[in-house]
C-alpha cells in the first residue's frame, strides 16, 4: 500500500490515494459504502442526471434550455450550497472521487465535439454569400478591437499583470461565436432547418474559423514551440479532410442503397477521434477541438454520419454532456464570489461592453439585408456562450492561468447569458416564418450568367416525364447551365422512422423505390450532355443532375420539400398538380393528400414555385441536334398570359428562356384593363395612384423582356383589352386549345379588373384564377398548364 499527494481538479488541495485503489465496497448495508470507486461514481452521476432532467422539467415551460438547466444543477451539487456541509462533501463527492468524475466528464465533452462537427454540413461555409462572410468576420474582429481599445482606455485600474492578461482573454472569448454553442442552441429551439437557423449556422461557422486563426496566431507569438504545433495541428486538419474523408466517401460508395454502413465503421470512427483527441492534447490545444476536426470530415447525412449519430447521441446529449456542465460549474463558488472577489465592476463592464459591441455590430451590418426583428435575433444568436466558452475558462481555472474569482465571474455571466437570449428569441422569432428568405431566389432576380436551380418534385411515376419535357423548356447553356436536384416523395407506411436518401452518395440497388426516378434524371442528364458533343464548349456541363428520395407521412412533406430547396439555394420548386387527366383529357384521379403538400409549400417555399399539370398535349419533345440546320419535325406552341405582378413577371421569365428553343412557338398574350369613363369612380385616389405605379411598372418589366427576344422569329406579341373577369374567361376558353402549354402566374391576393368576379368561383386557389380556369373539367381541351408564384419576399 502506498500513498500519494494529488492536486485534484474541483479545488486545490492535496489528498491521499491508496494504491491499488478499492473498486467496490462491502454493500449498501456496509460502513464503507461510499468508499467504493464504482459505486460513488455510478451514485454522482446518477444524481446529476437526475438534478438536471428534473430541473429542466420544470423550466423549460419558461423557455429555459437544457444548458441552463445543467449549471443550475451545478451550482446546487457544487460549493455554493450543498458541498458546504462536510457529510456531502467528504462522503458524495469526495475529492478522492473526483480524478475518476472529471475524466468520465471530459470524455463526455469529447463525444459531444466530435458529434457536433459530424452533425454540420461543412459544405454551407462554401455556399456562404458575401454578406454572411463580411458579417461572420466582422462580428468578432471589431468587437475584439474595440474592447480591446477600452481596455486599454482604463488599464490603470488593473492592479496586476495577471488581472490584466484575464480581461483581454475574456475579451477575445466574449468576441468569439462557435459553432458548437449556436447548433446546439439551435437545435433546442428548434430553428436548425429554418433560414435564419441556417445563417446563424453559416455565421458561426465563419466566425469560429476566424477565432480559431487568431489563436493559432496567438500560439505561435506567445510558445516557443508554437509553429510546429500550430503546423502539425493544421496538418491533422488537412489530413482529416484530403485523407480521411475521401476513405469515408469510398465506404458509403460501397454501401448498398437504404442499407447501414458496416457495424465496424463507427467504432473505428471513434477510435479515430480518441487518437485525434490525444494528438491535440498533445499540441497544446484543446483535446476536444480533435474529435470536432475529425467530425466535420465525416460526410453529414445518410449512411455513415446518420450511423454515428444514432449510436452516439442519446448517451451523450443525455448522460455524458449534462455531467460535464455540472462538473465544470460545480468549480466555483458562485455565493463567496459576490462578497469576495475584488474589482468586480472592473471585470464586469468589460465583459458587458465586449458583448453590447458584438450585438450593435451585428445589428449594424445585417439590418440592410434583413427585416428588423430577424436582424435582432440574429444578433443575440451571435451573442449567445455556452458550453464551448465553459470549457475554456474550465481548462483555464485547471490550470491555474485565471483565478478562482475570476473563473466564477465568467459562469455568472454563461449563466445569464444562457436565461435571457432563449427567452428573447423565443418571443422575438415566429416560427411560422422558418422558410422565409432573404436573399432572392427566383427567376425574376437571376442574374446572367448564372445557374439555375430547379427542383422537381415526383410524387408518382406518371410525373417523370413531363417534368424532364419542362426541364426542357428551361434550355441551359455553357453560360445558363441548369441544375436539378429531383426528389421523390413516399408515403411512409410500413415503418416508423422517417429516410431521406440522397442517390449521389450510395449506390442504387435494383429494387430501390426510386430506381424508375434515378434511371429517368440520369439518363436526361447525359442526353443533355450529348447535345452538346462537337460544340466549341463540349467539355462544359450545361445540366446536373442530383437525386432524392423522402419516405415520410404527408404532414412532413412539406418541410422536407422546404430544406431540400433551402440547402441547395434553388431558384424554383416544381409541383405535380394533384389531379390526373388521362389520354382524352378526362380527369381520372384525384389524390388530396398531395394537394394539402402543394398548398403547404406555396405557403411556405423559401424560392419561386411552380405547379404543373399534363392534360396529354405535352408529349415528348423532338428535337434536331445534328446538324443544326434541319427544321424540327414538331412545333410546340407555348402561350404566356401576362396581366402584371410579380407571380407574371416570373411567369414571362420563365418563358424568355424557352423562346430560345427553336422547335418551340412563344406567344406573349397581355391582357390590358379596357378605358371606361367611369371604372374608377368608387376607388380613391391613393389606390388610384399605386394602381398606376404598378401599371407602369408592369410595362417597363414586359419592354425589357421584350427587347431581350427581339430579334427571336418564334416570338408573337398580342394584345387584347378586356372589361371584366367573364371576358377573360371567355378569352380563356378560345384560345385554350391553340396551345401545347399555357405559363401564366398565379396572382394569388391581387385584385385587378381583368379577374375582377372570378376569384369568387375558383375551384383550386393553389392554380390562382386563369389556371383555375385551364384546369377547369368543363374545359375540353388537352393543353397542359405551368402556374408559377413568385418567391414570397420577407418585409423589412
Amino acid at each position: 500500500m502506498s500513498k500519494v499527494a494529488s492536486n485534484v481538479s474541483f479545488t486545490n488541495e492535496q489528498v491521499c490515494y491508496t494504491f491499488p485503489a478499492r473498486l467496490r465496497s462491502g454493500g449498501v448495508f456496509s460502513p464503507d459504502f461510499f468508499t467504493g470507486t464504482v459505486q460513488l461514481l455510478n451514485i454522482q452521476i446518477l444524481m446529476i442526471v437526475i438534478l438536471s432532467n428534473l430541473l429542466h422539467f420544470f423550466l423549460h415551460r419558461l423557455g429555459i434550455i437544457s444548458f441552463t438547466s445543467q449549471c443550475l444543477a451545478g451550482v446546487i451539487l457544487g460549493p455554493t450550497i450543498l458541498a458546504k456541509y462536510d457529510y456531502y462533501r467528504d462522503h458524495i463527492f469526495p475529492q478522492k472521487s473526483q480524478d475518476a468524475l472529471v475524466v468520465t466528464a471530459n470524455m463526455g465533452y469529447s463525444m459531444f465535439m466530435f458529434l457536433t462537427g459530424v452533425k454540420m454540413d461543412f459544405g454551407m461555409l462554401l455556399r456562404s454569400g458575401r454578406k454572411v462572410m463580411i458579417l461572420g468576420i466582422a462580428t468578432v474582429l471589431l468587437p475584439y478591437m474595440i474592447g480591446l481599445g477600452f481596455q486599454f482606455t482604463r488599464i490603470e485600474a488593473a492592479p496586476g499583470l495577471l488581472e490584466r492578461m484575464q480581461i483581454i482573454g475574456s475579451t477575445a472569448i466574449q468576441s468569439m461565436t462557435t459553432f458548437p454553442v449556436v447548433s446546439h442552441l439551435m437545435t433546442e429551439l428548434k430553428l436548425t432547418n429554418t433560414e435564419l437557423g441556417r445563417l446563424a449556422l453559416s455565421t458561426s461557422l465563419i466566425s469560429g474559423i476566424v477565432a480559431a486563426s487568431l489563436e493559432l496566431g496567438a500560439t505561435i507569438i506567445t510558445q516557443i514551440r508554437g509553429i510546429l504545433n500550430a503546423g502539425l495541428t493544421l496538418g491533422s486538419a488537412l489530413f482529416a479532410a484530403f485523407v480521411l474523408r475521401p476513405i469515408m466517401v469510398w465506404v458509403i460508395g460501397q454501401t448498398p442503397e437504404g442499407q447501414k454502413v458496416h457495424p465496424a465503421c463507427v467504432p473505428l470512427l471513434f477510435a479515430v477521434a480518441v487518437v485525434y483527441e490525444i494528438f491535440f492534447d498533445a499540441m497544446n490545444q484543446s483535446p476536444a477541438m480533435g474529435p470536432f476536426v475529425l467530425g466535420l470530415a465525416v460526410p453529414p447525412g445518410p449512411p455513415l454520419g446518420s450511423a454515428v449519430v444514432q449510436s452516439m447521441e442519446t448517451v451523450t446529449t443525455s448522460v455524458f454532456f449534462p455531467l460535464f456542465v455540472v462538473t465544470a460549474v460545480m468549480r466555483g463558488d458562485l455565493a463567496s464570489f459576490f462578497w469576495e472577489f475584488d474589482n468586480k465592476g472592473y471585470y464586469g463592464s468589460s465583459l458587458v461592453m465586449a458583448t453590447v459591441t458584438k450585438f450593435l455590430v451585428c445589428l449594424f451590418l445585417s439590418l440592410p439585408w434583413m427585416p428588423r426583428r430577424d436582424s435582432v435575433v440574429l444578433s443575440l444568436i451571435m451573442c449567445s456562450k455556452g458550453v464551448y466558452e465553459l470549457s475554456v475558462y474550465t481548462f483555464h481555472r485547471d490550470t491555474t492561468s485565471i483565478n478562482e474569482g475570476y473563473f466564477s465571474l465568467n459562469v455568472v455571466a454563461i449563466f445569464i447569458n444562457t436565461v435571457i437570449i432563449p427567452i428573447l428569441i423565443k418571443h422575438l422569432y415566429d416560427p411560422s416564418r422558418k422558410y422565409a428568405g432573404y436573399q432572392s431566389r427566383n427567376l425574376f432576380s437571376l442574374k446572367p450568367r448564372t445557374e439555375l436551380r430547379v427542383l422537381p418534385c415526383i410524387y408518382k411515376p406518371d410525373h417523370i416525364i413531363s417534368t424532364i419535357n419542362l426541364l426542357d423548356l428551361t434550355c441551359p447553356t455553357q453560360d445558363n447551365p441548369l441544375g436539378v436536384y429531383a426528389l421523390h416523395l413516399v408515403e411512409l407506411v410500413g415503418r416508423a422512422t422517417p429516410v431521406f436518401v440522397s442517390h449521389q452518395k450510395q449506390k442504387p440497388v435494383s429494387d430501390s423505390c426510386s430506381i424508375d426516378v434515378i434511371l429517368a434524371f440520369n439518363q436526361y442528364e447525359r442526353r443533355s450532355q450529348q447535345q452538346h458533343i462537337g460544340t466549341p464548349h463540349a467539355a462544359a456541363t450545361t445540366t446536373t443532375v442530383g437525386t432524392f428520395t423522402s419516405i415520410s407521412h404527408h404532414r412532413f412533406m412539406s418541410d422536407d420539400i422546404c430544406t431540400l430547396a433551402l440547402d441547395k439555394e434553388v431558384s424554383l420548386l416544381l409541383l405535380p398538380f394533384h389531379v390526373k387527366w388521362g389520354a382524352d383529357g378526362r380527369v381520372e384521379c384525384a389524390d388530396n393528400s398531395f394537394r394539402i403538400v402543394n398548398s403547404k409549400v406555396l405557403e411556405r417555399a423559401p424560392c419561386s414555385v411552380g405547379i404543373f399539370f399534363d392534360r396529354g398535349s405535352f408529349v415528348s419533345r423532338q428535337t434536331t441536334s445534328d446538324g443544326g440546320d434541319d427544321q424540327p419535325d414538331h412545333f410546340y406552341s407555348v402561350c404566356v398570359i401576362y396581366m402584371g405582378g410579380g407571380d407574371d413577371h416570373e411567369a414571362l421569365c420563365f418563358a424568355m428562356r424557352a423562346a430560345r428553343e427553336p422547335s418551340l412557338r412563344l406567344t406573349i398574350l397581355h391582357l390590358v384593363p379596357s378605358d371606361d369613363d367611369d371604372d374608377d369612380m368608387s376607388v380613391s385616389r391613393r389606390r388610384n395612384a399605386r394602381m398606376a405605379s404598378e401599371r407602369l411598372y408592369d410595362e417597363v418589366v414586359l419592354k425589357e423582356a421584350m427587347k431581350g427576344i427581339s430579334g427571336l422569329a418564334n416570338v408573337r406579341y398580342e394584345e387584347h383589352a378586356v372589361e371584366d373577369g367573364p371576358q377573360t374567361a371567355l378569352l380563356v376558353r378560345e384560345i385554350a386549345n391553340e396551345h401545347d402549354l399555357f405559363v401564366v402566374g398565379r396572382r394569388h391576393g391581387l385584385d385587378s379588373k381583368q379577374t375582377m368576379g372570378l376569384t369568387e368561383w375558383s375551384e383550386f386557389p393553389e392554380l390562382g384564377v386563369v389556371g383555375d380556369l385551364l384546369a377547369s373539367p368543363d374545359l375540353e381541351t388537352k393543353t397542359s398548364v405551368l402556374v408559377v408564384q413568385q418567391q414570397k419576399q420577407v418585409k423589412k
